[in-house]
């Protein structure tokens, strides 16, 4: 009997070992965890591209062992070995890429093109710990449908607050590692965040906001996504991210119906106009544009912006679009011909953040200070200050929120801080750690 289920085990351990390697499940995640940051569209350090197998498979020969890359990945010389700066890959890794080509350096998915990122077997993310041991930077909120919460970016997890007194109500797991965007359907049923782990992946995951299922990954990147927002009617959902890519997904089933290269670098926040057949789009390119959902061709472009553009937002009037940046100017622009109307407002700094409130726009400005603008009447209402904490510098602001008289505002340091814009008051202050 001894014998017999020695030589069972014998057996099954050839039959693993014979297995074939799969590109999909094991080369593609190696790949995308250690070579594509640096290897891909837009960014193709020594003109090598290793985002997509069609890529890949220009650098390798099947059966062939002396490939640059099999040499980058395996020599000694810390001058050409890769990644760069980074640990090597270890000894099972690179067996895994040795057999793979050996066995024919076969393909098993559908299209050869497509990224890396997409063709990975999904996986739950992993679990967020009970307890944080340090705070987070606070950098995604969006207030519930009616005020009664706000949802921020954890660690792997949305994480949800009582704006009145920081208490802690809920928390949605199996999200992206961090949040940059979260947007809350019009009806209030579905939660969407943009997140990512710079360089390496990033997704669009949306929820069903009571239950926290997931209800849907419409996307999955290489990078970063930081932009997220559903339509007026909800039936929309668009986003984009560190590829400069304006995707757009049907929201009922899930299917892309747009997906456009909008921008030559990040795309760093989009808009939708109230009527629900425009987005305007912001990018670190230095422009502004906007985009007709319905053709999908780009309406207008607005180049006048000197440094990064960080923040915009449709005009209540419907022809213009506000846009604000790295630069410190709030211009006002057409949305049709893409040319300059005004110079608004100039904020002594870079702004990060721009959200339309009720009837004005919060801008987010150095020394920790959001200013509160009519944009109607063209003035500044007020300014709500973030304190410094005892020792510490005046904190950056990493993410801003409004509903009715309510402004959130997030900082790097972790921190979630309330205002009445009413009043002018800070109603509570809490850190955003569970």
């Amino acid at each position: 009997m001894k014998r017999a289920l020695t030589s069972l085990f014998v057996f099954s351990s050839a039959l693993v070992s014979a297995e074939v390697v799969s590109f999909s499940r094991e080369v593609a995640p190696i790949l995308q965890r250690q070579c594509v940051a640096c290897h891909k569209e837009g960014k193709a350090k020594g003109k090598y591209r290793l985002d997509t197998y069609e890529q890949l498979r220009k650098e390798i020969d099947p059966g062939d062992l002396e490939t640059e890359l099999l040499h980058r990945v395996t020599t000694d010389d810390t001058e050409e070995r890769m990644p760069v700066d980074a640990d090597p890959l270890r000894d099972d890794e690179i067996s895994v890429i040795r057999r793979w080509i050996v066995e024919g350096a076969k393909y098993d998915g559908e299209d050869p093109g497509a990224l890396l990122s997409e063709i990975i077997p999904m996986q739950g993310h992993p679990e967020a710990p009970s307890s944080y041991p340090r705070p987070l930077g606070v950098t995604a909120m969006v207030f519930g449908r009616e005020g009664e919460k706000l949802y921020t970016g954890g660690y792997h997890e949305i994480l949800i607050w009582n704006p009145e007194d920081g208490a802690l109500l809920g928390r949605i797991p199996n999200n992206g590692q961090r949040s940059y965007g979260l947007a809350l359907s019009p009806e209030g049923k579905m939660l969407a965040a943009a997140t990512g782990d710079p360089g390496q992946a990033g997704e669009v995951r949306v929820f069903d906001n009571q239950s926290g299922r997931v209800l849907a990954t419409p996307f999955r990147g290489g990078d970063t996504l930081l932009a997220v927002d559903f339509s007026p009617d909800g039936r929309i959902l668009a986003f984009g991210g560190v590829d400069g890519k304006l995707r757009l997904f049907q929201t009922e089933t899930w299917t892309e119906v747009l997906a456009v290269d909008a921008h030559s670098d990040w795309l760093t926040a989009l808009s939708w106009n109230r009527g629900g057949n425009q987005v305007a789009t912001a990018s670190r390119d230095k422009t502004a544009k906007v985009y007709n959902v319905t053709t999908g061709k780009r309406v207008s472009t607005f180049s006048g912006h000197p440094e990064a553009v960080r923040g915009i937002a449709f005009h209540s009037n419907g022809k213009e679009v506000l846009s604000t940046g790295d630069h410190g100017h709030l211009f006002v622009w057409g949305s049709e011909n893409g040319k300059k109307v005004a110079d608004r407002a100039k904020f002594g700094g870079p702004v990060l953040r721009f959200v339309e409130g009720r009837r004005e726009f919060f801008a987010t400005t150095p020394g920790g200070v959001v200013v509160q603008f009519d944009a109607e009447k063209q003035k500044r209402l007020q300014e709500f200050k973030i304190a410094s904490q005892a020792g510490a510098e005046a904190p950056t602001i990493s993410s801003c929120a409004s509903w009715g008289t309510l402004l959130a505002v997030g900082t790097l340091d972790g921190r979630v801080i309330i205002f009445d814009t009413e009043t002018g008051d800070q109603r509570t202050v809490f850190l955003a750690k569970p």
